[in-house]
């Protein structure tokens, strides 16, 4: 009944506003950005298994200058050190402007170094804080570094250092060669371990890039394809921990994203194109900015460019219901609306790990995989549990942009649920937890998601309702069974590979693995291991839909829609006041009676009464 008066009552309301997209996007060309320039062709520098697109179609923004007529990349060349070399005898400022970024010492903020333990400053970045997938860096720096940007590896975290001797090199070609295939390359080199980026060992040959000077004439301005040997790849596999960035994205459809969408349909943005770059700083990192940080900010400001850096504060000023609709912007985020779904092209993203389940190896007594009917790993040896998902619905929450992290060794509350330790026999593992069964056996059907609903917070956003500062955004919600000491719930810092025996992918052993990787991050450890469930939010932001696909009205303003569950304000169509929905079925119900009556009486006269009515 109260359900029924709210939807009598926004009616009117709604009605009008149903028929246009929420956040439909403006069609005043003013208020799109210049598209980047159409695709020119990559030179062939790889000799490579096939990559997910053809070198055709990646967008390859013009340059200025034409590598493959300088003399001085022409080779012959002996190894990368000496491509490096040639590209810097021109470009000899660029080491030292790449030494103080993010992307080289993975230290946020930028220029901070060493141990702030009882200081001012939270160290973040990829090398200080964990994480709910491959836990930690600090305990597998040789193997991490495989993927760093001088090209290098090396286990002293003093070569992060610019003002360390020597310092670590760069390496041009992993960001500037168009194709991607040199940084894959590259990184299978440094020898790190497999299972670092696959679950399951790969068959056939690694990428190779045989024909440097090829290469190193290739080289241009960054491509999707280039930044996405990373980003599409980061922290164990495609599409692992980023929902909304994969190897789609090199070559993606408009209804997949509508800014890197080639023309016409598409915009055609190459990453740069918001991610600007000044001396090698990359404008946008999840640790500064928000949704309501100076939102019409220019990407050389700091953060990257937001929506209404482009698209002004009245994006939908041309539409009919354009004024309503902007009235959102101050507590809905853009990407709230225009990115109704993640994961939603070929490759599915990465929802659930459950490292205490790792250990199990099949009959052969070597490790095994077993994959779902689209052939994602749901088990392996190496990594426990896996969940994936495809079309996935972002979680909303209230966000003032401000990410909070723990950081390996940091305590869990005292109330968090500890699960049993894995077994700590070599090649043990842990038992697999079944599902409950119903009377006759047979397995409930149970969301997963819902053991996590009151799990402690890895890494997640602040920000709360309706305050000036937040507003309605996005986020994946990450949910991993990880290590933890059993006295301390401090959060496990674990050493993955090597060549010792206390390498857990060697001998499978989550006590001495642990051991191993506590020493490493610098933190106490009481010898014994447990798990607990943790999660963990990630930032979206890309693969925006076309404005026909944005959510719609309904979507939100419903008692079971999007918002059901968020705390904060007065939402029409959700919300309501017990009083005022009586009262307004009681005059509702008495307006109606009232009618009824009136027409009742009418009937009743022109029946029993045949003399004129009037005089």
């Amino acid at each position: 009944m109260r359900t029924t008066l709210r939807r009598l009552l926004i009616a009117a309301a709604l009605m009008s506003a149903a028929a246009t997209s929420v956040v439909a996007q403006t069609n005043d060309p003013s208020s799109t950005p210049t598209p980047a320039a159409e695709p020119a062709p990559a030179s062939p520098a790889a000799e490579a298994p096939a990559a997910p697109e053809a070198p055709d179609a990646i967008v390859v923004p013009t340059s200025t200058a034409d590598h493959s007529q300088f003399k001085e990349l022409a080779g012959p060349f002996k190894n990368a050190q000496e491509v490096n070399q040639a590209c810097q005898s021109c470009h000899n400022t660029g080491p030292d402007q790449l030494h103080g970024t993010i992307h080289f010492t993975w230290t946020w903020p930028t220029g901070a170094a060493g141990d702030t333990a009882g200081g001012d400053t939270e160290l973040l970045g990829m090398r200080h804080v964990a994480n709910g997938f491959l836990l930690s860096t600090p305990s597998n720096i040789d193997a991490c570094t495989s993927c760093h940007i001088a090209g290098t590896r090396f286990d002293d975290t003093a070569m992060f250092d610019a003002s360390s001797e020597p310092v670590a090199p760069v390496d041009c070609l992993t960001c500037h060669e168009p194709s991607g295939q040199w940084a894959k390359a590259n990184f299978h080199e440094g020898g790190a371990a497999c299972s670092m980026c696959h679950d399951e060992r790969p068959n056939g040959r690694t990428p190779e890039v045989k024909d440097l000077a090829a290469a190193a004439q290739s080289v241009g301005p960054t491509t999707r394809a280039a930044c996405g040997a990373c980003h599409f790849n980061a922290d164990g596999g495609p599409g692992v921990k980023h929902g909304d960035l994969n190897a789609d994205l090199i070559n993606p459809a408009a209804t997949l994203d509508v800014h890197m969408a080639a023309a016409p349909d598409g915009a055609g943005f190459t990453c740069s194109t918001c991610h600007t770059t000044k001396d090698h700083v990359i404008a946008g990192s999840r640790y500064e900015g928000g949704p309501s940080i100076t939102p019409d900010n220019p990407a050389l400001s700091g953060p990257a460019a937001s929506c209404q850096s482009c698209h002004s504060s009245t994006p939908h000023k041309d539409l009919a219901e354009g004024s309503r609709l902007d009235g959102h912007i101050d507590r809905v985020a853009c990407e709230t609306c225009h990115i109704p779904s993640v994961a939603r092209g070929e490759m599915a993203t990465r929802t659930s790990w459950d490292w205490s389940t790792m250990g199990r190896i099949g009959r052969n007594r070597k490790p095994m995989v077993e994959k779902d009917k689209d052939g994602h790993a749901t088990y392996a040896t190496e990594k426990g549990d896996l969940g994936w998902s495809k079309d996935l619905q972002p979680t909303l929450i209230w966000s003032n942009g401000k990410l909070a992290f723990r950081h390996p060794g940091d305590p869990l509350p005292d109330d968090t649920e500890l699960i049993e330790a894995a077994n700590n026999n070599a090649r043990g593992g842990a038992a697999r937890r079944s599902a409950p069964s119903n009377d006759d056996g047979e397995a409930e059907a149970e969301d997963p998601a819902k053991a996590f609903d009151d799990a402690p917070w890895m890494a997640s956003y602040e920000g709360e309702p309706v305050a000036e500062d937040s507003r309605i955004a996005p986020v994946k919600v990450m949910n991993s069974v990880v290590p933890v000491d059993a006295e301390s719930r401090r959060l496990a810092a674990v050493q993955f590979s090597g060549r010792g025996g206390d390498a857990l992918w060697n001998r499978f052993n989550w006590k001495s693995a642990v051991e191993a990787g506590m020493e490493a991050a610098g933190v106490p450890f009481s010898g014994e291991v447990a798990f607990a469930r943790v999660r963990q939010m990630i930032p979206i932001n890309h693969m925006v839909a076309p404005a026909d696909q944005a959510l719609d009205c309904g979507a939100c303003h419903s008692s079971d829609g999007l918002l059901a569950g968020l705390p904060g304000g007065f939402l029409p169509g959700r919300d309501g006041f017990v009083l005022l929905d009586w009262a307004g079925l009681a005059i509702l119900a008495a307006t109606l009676a009232a009618v009824l009556l009136h027409g009742l009486l009418r009937f009743g006269f022109g029946i029993f009464y045949k003399g004129p009515r009037h005089g």
